[in-house]
């Protein structure tokens, strides 16, 4: 997998609004595989391939937004993403792996997307999750997950932390208070540690209520082990 071009795979992110109380009335139940999700409980559904332990063959990402029929505006939606076997001849392939996010996290979470990568050289792809947990308007709260991948049905979360942070508009945070970043993994360093760490570079436009022109940049090495005993 090309280091310079990540698969990811996109959910939009979505107002908690789309999750009207008609719509959470007729979901059902979310089914232990993301797969069988009714199509009226998705908001949106993707799947795709990468080969997360390096024997050529890929394994397929399930990825999906859905209402949860819940009340609350914090459980109104999930994110769910999944890592499933093969399939063979027309039977669908296993359920590896499954996250459930705002069910794991105590979060809302809605707007999910992950990146598909080979950070380390090891030729086996890492994953990235990311989900908006902000339920207010005019604030954006992204939070990621950084997995490696020692065993499919057991990813290993080697960090986790605020991805982006935009609340330049958001009135109930008092202006002194009021910032705007954006996280983003630093791939080319990262691919230089060969496996024992990850570097994250994160640009700064506000910080305490003052706009900074140009942005602060800060670099931070993370000391993780990516590469497995594979």
């Amino acid at each position: 997998m090309s280091l310079l071009r990540p698969l990811v795979l996109g959910l939009f992110v979505l107002s908690v609004l789309v999750a009207t109380p008609a719509a959470k009335k007729s979901a059902p139940r979310l089914p232990d595989d993301p797969r069988d999700i009714p199509y009226e409980a998705r908001l949106l559904f993707t799947k795709s391939k990468a080969d997360f332990n390096g024997d050529g063959r890929s394994e397929g990402i399930v990825i999906v937004s859905a209402l949860t029929g819940k009340d609350k505006p914090e459980e109104a939606t999930e994110v769910i993403v999944a890592i499933v076997g093969p399939s063979v001849g027309e039977e669908r392939g296993p359920l590896l792996w499954v996250r459930r996010v705002s069910a794991a996290t105590g979060m809302p979470a809605r707007g999910g997307e992950i990146t598909a990568v080979d950070l380390d050289g090891d030729g086996g792809a890492e994953l990235v999750l990311t989900f908006e947990r902000s339920l207010r308007e005019g604030a954006v709260d992204r939070w990621a997950e950084i997995y490696a991948i020692d065993e499919l049905t057991r990813p290993r979360r080697i960090w986790e932390g605020a991805w982006r942070r935009d609340t330049r508009r958001d009135k109930t945070t008092p202006e002194g208070e009021r910032e705007w970043f954006e996280r983003e993994i630093d791939y080319g360093s990262t691919r230089k540690q060969a496996g024992r760490a990850l570097i994250l570079e994160t640009r700064y436009g506000m910080l305490a209520g003052k706009i900074l022109s140009p942005k602060k940049v800060v670099k931070e090495r993370v000391d993780a082990r990516l590469r497995s005993s594979r």
